[in-house]
């Protein structure tokens, strides 16, 4: 995982806040040339649904996804791991 390698060598990375529940707008930013994207679960209205689908848009693309679930009960986390 790129994301991690490069935190783990303490590089700098730009990211972008994803608020939007849309697909559409996670691949836009995913062409954007940011390092990662935050999908927001907790103060989106994003279901796991959303999620999904924003993560299939971004799966083709450089930028690096993770994920902000609406809380962290195992059910959940489980489910995003998925």
């Amino acid at each position: 995982n790129p994301f991690k390698e490069r935190l783990r060598k303490g590089e700098v990375q730009i990211g972008l806040w994803l608020s939007s529940t849309t697909s559409y707008m996670a691949e836009i930013a995913a062409t954007s040339g940011y390092d990662w994207l935050l999908i927001d679960g907790e103060h989106a209205p994003n279901t796991i649904q959303d999620l999904y689908h924003q993560l299939q848009a971004v799966a083709p693309y450089a930028s690096q996804p993770v994920i902000r679930p609406v809380e962290g009960s195992k059910s959940l986390i489980k489910q995003v791991l998925d």
